[in-house]
């Protein structure tokens, strides 16, 4: 008896390593760097905030479809409506993300980018 119990308990075991799934998170293409230059490139600072001083980081979450589309925009830390309305357009203007996968097939997931705000010297 107690060797069918050792041979359940190693089943049991085993069951939820085999259950792991391999999931890859939806990403930019070309990776960070590239996220990173695509956002130095099209950031248009709106010369209200310029104006007031008003710096800041903009995080802005969404649904990255499993075509690589982006939707459900939301903004998910307030600074203020100029920079936020500016952090939605440079969202909205980037190409299609690589969609996350599991098991090498591609599902809808959220992502979210943070976009800093900070005024020449």
């Amino acid at each position: 008896m107690k060797k069918y119990l050792s041979i359940i308990a190693a089943l049991a075991l085993a069951v939820p390593a085999m259950a792991q799934s391999d999931t890859i998170p939806a990403s930019f293409p070309g990776g960070e760097k590239a996220l990173s230059s695509y956002i130095n490139k099209n950031l248009k600072y709106p010369q209200p905030s310029i104006n007031n001083g008003i710096e800041g980081v903009v995080q802005v979450k969404f649904l990255v479809k499993s075509d690589g589309a982006l939707d459900k925009l939301s903004i998910v830390r307030l600074v203020d409506p100029d920079l936020e309305a500016e952090a939605i357009r440079l969202v909205k203007g980037m190409p299609a993300w690589i969609p996350a996968t599991v098991n090498e097939k591609p599902i809808d997931s959220e992502s979210s980018v943070k976009i800093t705000f900070t005024l020449p010297e």
